[in-house]
């Protein structure tokens, strides 16, 4: 099995976004705890669970906010990229 296929599949809800390029953003899973965004190769922000909390970076490693779920910090790093979100 190849790091593709065990890659944690996670759906974010999909967001209106204003500007008319959709580059996909890639979800993974390497660790536990840890998910990590990729648009078109490059690396779009990560979601880390860190004391009971989400913990939102955009692509720079700047801070997003800390989220009570999952879901909520994966739409932020989504909101920070001209993309929409697909599982990987």
């Amino acid at each position: 099995m190849n790091v593709r296929q065990l890659a944690l599949r996670i759906r974010a809800p999909r967001l209106r976004i204003q500007r008319a390029t959709a580059l996909d953003l890639l979800w993974s899973h390497p660790v536990r705890d840890l998910w990590i965004a990729t648009a078109d190769g490059e690396f779009a922000g990560m979601v880390e669970f860190v004391d009971g909390r989400f913990v939102a970076t955009d692509r720079t490693g700047g801070l997003l906010d800390a989220f009570s779920g999952a879901a909520q910090a994966r739409s932020a790093v989504a909101v920070q990229n001209p993309t929409g979100d697909r599982e990987g």
